[in-house]
């Protein structure tokens, strides 16, 4: 057994006093109200289309209309995705020029990406304005018919 000299046992409580006081002040601390979270559309049964929290607005993936899926190209379902993104941005108060972010998949990138992206870029407009970042992957779709979904996030004005 180890035996302490006095200094030793000084150290220690002020160490045990001064860890327990700062511990207390820290508890203490007022702590911010958590940021409310807003639920924009309809609940579907996996995820919300769009969240808006501390201005900034989140997209569930976007498809293109599951009725003309058989029946569409990429462009058109480009076209109908970035619609549907329009809409949901409208609807929670910003647009497409206040993109941060897009995510977008297409089922095959060598076959799909050039059209997507004929699209894309018609609808995000010229170079003279503001774009956010984008990246673009090949994936494999929820439905087969299905060539393309887009995500994206956005800051409210």
């Amino acid at each position: 057994k180890k035996i302490m000299n006095s200094d030793q046992r000084i150290g220690m409580v002020l160490g045990a006093t001064l860890a327990a006081g700062t511990a207390a002040l820290l508890m203490r601390r007022p702590q911010a109200a958590a940021a409310p979270l807003k639920h924009i559309g309809l609940p579907r049964a996996r995820a919300c289309p769009a969240v808006i929290h501390n201005n900034t607005v989140y997209l569930s993936g976007q498809v293109p209309d599951i009725p003309t899926l058989s029946t569409s190209d990429i462009a058109e379902q480009t076209r109908q995705t970035l619609s549907k993104i329009d809409a949901l941005l409208l609807q929670c108060g910003t647009d497409r020029t206040r993109i941060v972010s897009s995510q977008v998949w297409v089922k095959d990138i060598e076959r799909d990406f050039e059209g997507m992206n004929e699209v894309w870029n018609a609808w995000v407009g010229d170079d003279s304005q503001p774009k956010g970042v984008r990246a673009c992957v090949q994936s494999p779709m929820a439905r087969e018919h299905i060539l393309v979904e887009i995500k994206v996030i956005a800051a409210l004005p």
